[in-house]
């Protein structure tokens, strides 16, 4: 990825997934990647862990 689709990517998460997850424990959180990851076998390998650990950064970060 380029420096500006990761910045968008950044921006995407931000305003659309983590004013769901505020009031979400990380385990609920986790689950929920999990689940997405089942449903949609297309998705790169590693993908819900990078997603994961940036949603975890930018919760706690606010």
């Amino acid at each position: 990825m380029t420096k500006e689709e990761i910045q968008e990517f950044k921006e995407t998460i931000k305003k659309t997934i983590i004013p769901i997850v505020q009031n979400m424990t990380e385990e609920q959180i986790r689950n929920i990647i999990e689940i997405v990851e089942k449903e949609h076998t297309n998705l790169p390998k590693g993908f819900g862990e990078m997603l994961y650990e940036q949603i975890i950064v930018m919760k706690y970060k606010q």
